[in-house]
């Protein structure tokens, strides 16, 4: 009976966390957007936070493109990306830059702990930040945090194919 029971506990958590890159996306912007600093979500490519001008409210999280993933096994796989927290600061002022970094890194780790709650059954892995500074022609600084979630992968698919193979 016990064996049982954890197969019936495994097969719930396995199906509980699938989702799509969509919905990983979605989950994250709803929760960085329901911090009391941040102001703005976008997703974008590297070039495309370090140029853009579709965010003139700061804070703002931009979760960088293209994301990676790793088909671990039959049940898991692990889609990696980057989450960058930045704000303006004063040009030429290495305190008042520091300052906002720091300030950006609270904010970070923050989320940081919020996607760990709030993301059940959902493994995070790999979390290395780094800060940065002068990072547009907006002097824009914050830190960016490469960030690991593993998932679980949809176990039926032969229901999306039409023949035996």
């Amino acid at each position: 009976m016990p064996i049982f029971r954890f197969l019936l506990i495994s097969c719930y958590i396995r199906k509980n966390n699938t989702m799509t890159i969509n919905e990983l996306i979605t989950k994250i912007s709803e929760l960085a957007l329901s911090h009391d600093q941040v102001v703005a979500f976008h997703v974008g490519e590297t070039f495309d936070v370090a140029t853009s001008k579709s965010s003139e409210r700061y804070p703002a999280v931009w979760l960088e493109i293209p994301l990676t993933t790793d088909y671990q096994d039959a049940r898991r796989k692990t889609h990696t990306t980057a989450l960058n927290f930045l704000t303006l600061a004063k040009s030429d002022d290495i305190s008042d830059q520091m300052y906002k970094t720091s300030d950006m890194e609270v904010i970070a780790d923050q989320m940081l702990q919020a996607i760990d709650d709030k993301f059940q059954n959902i493994g995070l892995s790999d979390i290395v930040g780094l800060t940065l500074r002068n990072f547009s022609d907006d002097d824009l600084v914050g830190i960016r945090v490469d960030i690991s979630f593993t998932i679980g992968r949809e176990c039926d698919y032969k229901e999306s194919f039409d023949t035996e193979l």
